[in-house]
């Protein structure tokens, strides 16, 4: 039998026969793998490395992160990337908006004057968005089950727009700005009640970020961004906004909160009749100053000493409707003959006491 030539020969160790591939070449391919997916996820990583907390790990996460990003864009491999995800229906997952807008009120700027007080009724409700942080989500639920009662109060979308863990320090994690704009142009809203502030207290990051908690810069940057927020909800004249402080919190120190309360409380107060703040760190204070658990006798604070109770949050709401009853009349059709005018077409309604209309008539074009 002859002799099979030394080529087509299996190798020792090989039971097929052919020749692994050298341990550098390996290397060399799988660095070429990791090279490819890099640049073919550049943005993803990008955005992971961005939304890092603060810290030495971020900074070094994004010191690879943001040159492969460049890679790839210049490459164009990142409108690959954004074919595939407008394919699967998950556009801008990779978009990153680190701006947030100026203020219209500056220093030494007269303020507007208060708008006219604006009347609703089951008609024509006050059609109102409710969101915020974490911090907003008990009391939302608790205001949105309120609202009903009031027969003038509807809450946009049913429900409470809550996104755990933002703020207005680190847009490029979630940027508040973007988002209101977005709930503006779909529901147009009478009014925004927004709780924001409670996971502010770091670095800012973003354009006109880098200012650590606390400092001259960072106070004057937070405000920028407060007062640019406000106007952007008010600066046409067509919605109110009620901001909710920040309660005090078990974990933090006592005045931790107290510069951001300070500079939404200062903000409000330039734009009367606009903007409303609710100063939550009183209301939830104890008999002795400092955070309390209980509040005559009721339990407000849930075991982790950050959040609300749904006692708390009945509370918080019922201070939000006290506040839109200060700022909105809600109550005037109850007792009136109103003719509402419509693009379209005119409405009169009868109400009054016992089914008795009152003879006050007022009319309400829309």
């Amino acid at each position: 039998m002859a002799t099979p030539p030394t080529s087509a020969r299996p190798r020792a160790g090989s039971p097929t026969g052919r020749r692994p591939l050298a341990a550098g070449k390996v290397m060399v391919v799988m660095l070429v793998a990791a090279l490819v997916g890099g640049l073919l996820n550049a943005a993803g990583i990008r955005k992971t490395a961005d939304s890092q907390p603060v810290g030495i790990r971020r900074d070094l996460a994004r010191i690879v992160a943001e040159p492969l990003y460049a890679v790839s864009h210049a490459l164009q491999i990142d409108e690959l990337r954004r074919g595939i995800q407008a394919v699967v229906g998950r556009s801008g997952d990779d978009d990153i908006d680190a701006s947030l807008p100026d203020p219209e009120i500056r220093n030494g700027t007269t303020p507007a004057p208060p708008p006219k007080k604006r009347a609703f009724d089951p008609v024509f409700p006050a059609k109102t968005w409710v969101g915020g942080d974490s911090l907003s989500i008990t009391p939302g639920e608790s205001f949105v089950a309120a609202a009903p009662a009031t027969q003038v109060v509807e809450v946009v979308a049913g429900d409470v727009d809550g996104h755990v863990a933002t703020g207005l320090a680190r847009p490029e994690v979630f940027n508040w700005s973007q988002h209101i704009a977005d709930v503006v142009a779909a529901d147009n809203p009478n009014a925004m009640v927004l709780t924001i502030g409670s996971n502010d207290d770091q670095t800012l990051t973003g354009e006109g970020g880098g200012a650590q908690y606390g400092t001259a810069e960072w106070v004057a940057e937070y405000r920028r961004r407060v007062g640019g927020i406000m106007d952007q909800v008010t600066g046409d004249g067509k919605r109110v906004l009620f901001w909710l402080g920040v309660p005090p919190i078990r974990t933090r120190a006592d005045d931790r909160y107290q510069p951001i309360n300070d500079i939404i409380r200062e903000e409000a107060a330039k734009r009367p009749g606009r903007v409303v703040f609710l100063d939550l760190d009183q209301r939830f204070r104890g008999p002795d100053g400092g955070y309390a658990d209980y509040l005559d006798g009721v339990v407000v604070r849930t075991p982790d000493g950050v959040h609300l109770s749904r006692a708390g949050g009945d509370i918080v709401a019922q201070m939000v409707l006290d506040a839109m009853n200060q700022t909105f009349d809600l109550t005037s059709w109850r007792t009136t003959t109103t003719t509402l005018k419509g693009p379209a077409t005119t409405v009169t309604t009868a109400r009054g006491t016992a089914g008795v209309p009152s003879p006050a008539t007022t009319t309400r074009p829309r």
